[in-house]
């Protein structure tokens, strides 16, 4: 305990010459060209599917991203059916006729600025969810007191699966850093998944689930390449502190095929299934 107090005293006395002279340092970020960002899906459910398409903005601005409008989009499938997106608001683009299919591929061509992109994804097969199930937990040294919700299902035999599961709480997604979930089925695989748990105290804000609440888990089967796409956008978002590690660019399905272009996009056009189960916690 003495030898505590010494360090502790040490410490305090070799940090009053840096907090008695603070200079204040000027940092000039350059700011890159704008690029074109796509954000966009195609499931097996139902359409129609969207398209964003906005420009990056230098880090600092708050302004709304601009969109970009007036560009041609076309999505095509490895079925030969083929249909140009109308857009419905600026820089959102729809589908009105093409339906998502489990084992097809497709490819989005996307027309704006003078340039041309391609994104090709395709939808993988999917497990079906058994159920969810909320369960209760008193506060304890590693849980707080509440509800957190479970998944079970079966995982298909074979690996090489991917997957995403997002967890809405009283119709609102939990959406902080610590929620997005992907996973694969490698150490799973054609295994039953017995209650896996999909929320944790900190994953969900802080706020845990209560009696009355409604949820809703949805399960995604999602390409191999838009697993790691998601886990690398994970790191750099949670790419903070004294020994973060510098930014790298995360991958993007989007490429330019414009000849003689260096003009860049980011983001992601996926394609995955969607399954989803909901309860009401009593």
């Amino acid at each position: 305990m003495r030898m505590n107090r010494i360090l502790a005293f040490l410490l305090a006395v070799g940090l009053l010459p840096l907090t008695s002279c603070l200079d204040v340092v000027q940092v000039d970020i350059p700011e890159g060209k704008p690029l074109l960002a796509v954000e966009g899906a195609i499931t097996d459910q139902p359409g129609p599917y969207y398209v964003t398409l906005t420009k990056t903005a230098p880090y600092f601005d708050e302004a709304e991203l601009p969109r970009v409008t007036g560009a041609v989009l076309t999505l095509e499938d490895s079925e030969g059916r083929r249909e140009t997106l109308k857009e419905v608001s600026p820089g959102r683009y729809a589908t009105s006729t093409l339906q998502g299919k489990i084992g097809n591929q497709y490819v989005l061509t996307i027309r704006a600025e003078g340039e041309e992109y391609r994104a090709e994804t395709e939808i993988r097969r999917t497990p079906e969810i058994d159920s969810i199930r909320a369960e209760y937990r008193a506060k304890s040294p590693t849980d707080g007191e509440g509800y957190y919700i479970l998944y079970y299902g079966e995982e298909l035999p074979g690996v090489g699966d991917y997957y995403q599961f997002k967890v809405y709480h009283n119709g609102q997604q939990l959406n902080q850093p610590g929620d997005l979930i992907v996973t694969n089925d490698e150490m799973v695989d054609g295994k039953y998944i017995n209650g896996v748990e999909l929320t944790e105290e900190e994953g969900a804000g802080g706020v845990l689930f209560k009696k009355g609440d409604k949820v809703r888990v949805e399960a995604l089967s999602i390409p191999r390449d838009y697993f790691y796409f998601l886990n690398e956008m994970a790191t750099q978002i949670n790419n903070v502190g004294l020994f973060s590690t510098p930014p790298a660019n995360v991958r993007t399905n989007v490429r330019n095929v414009q000849p003689g272009s260096e003009k860049a996009a980011v983001g992601y056009f996926a394609g995955h299934t969607l399954r989803t189960d909901s309860l009401v916690i009593e």
